[in-house]
């Protein structure tokens, strides 16, 4: 892992629906859950095992991915993995998104129980962001990187969600079950030390969507499903 994470120092808008940037209070939102730090982030990282998805009719989806700015901007440097429902047919796959520009999708398998590594890293000196993903189970990584299309990052973001909609709309989310995140850093020490916020999907009724655990070690958690939507 220490490898793969120092040749990559050499990445959908949320929709709020209570927030507060400077606190550390819990946010409820529409598409997001997890945890949010506001301030000027120019690293994060987080290691997960892809969850599997319980798909009985329709199309669900749901993502687990690092990324810089979002919380409190309208673009976000992302990466992550997709396990969706289509057709009541199970769909994973890694991606990286510029937001708002397109989401692009790596051609590399990804499978439940898989272990994986992201980071999203804002390069100050270039103005720039390198991203990285690595499957040590699939033995494969890959390394986007693109020019900055605006100021430098405002806030670091270990994401369980929606993918982002075209339209706007929110997408219900797909049975995940539990997902455990581990190793969550923000600028290389815990992301515990970063104050963040903690985040939780609900719908528009109020109802829970999934539930987020506490952070354990600084750096651990898990969101179990709750309902679609």
């Amino acid at each position: 892992m220490c490898i793969f994470l120092a040749s990559l120092v050499l990445a959908a808008a949320s929709v709020l629906i209570s927030a507060s940037a400077a606190s550390a209070a819990t946010v409820r939102t529409a598409n997001w859950s997890g945890y949010a730090a506001a301030g000027a982030h120019n690293l994060v990282q987080a290691t997960w095992v892809q969850p599997t998805v319980s798909c009985t009719s329709g199309s669900q989806y749901s993502s687990v991915w690092v990324g810089l700015d979002g919380y409190n901007s309208s673009t976000v440097e992302e990466i992550g993995t997709e396990a969706d429902c289509s057709n009541g047919t199970p769909v994973y796959y890694a991606w990286y998104q510029f937001y708002p520009n397109q989401r692009h999708t790596f051609s590399h398998p990804v499978h439940p129980g898989d272990e994986l590594t992201a980071i999203s890293h804002y390069n100050a000196v270039l103005n720039s962001y390198d991203m990285g993903i690595l499957d040590y189970t699939g033995s494969w990584s890959e390394h986007p990187s693109g020019a900055a299309s605006g100021p430098p990052p405002s806030s670091a973001e270990v994401i369980v969600g929606l993918p982002p909609c075209d339209s706007g709309c929110i997408q219900p989310l797909a049975n995940f079950g539990t997902v455990s995140i581990q190793e969550a850093l923000v600028n290389a020490t815990s992301l515990a030390a970063a104050n963040p916020s903690q985040i939780v999907m609900v719908t528009g009724a109020g109802q829970n969507k999934d539930t987020v655990s506490a952070l354990s070690n600084g750096t651990d958690f898990s969101a179990t499903w709750v309902r679609a939507g």
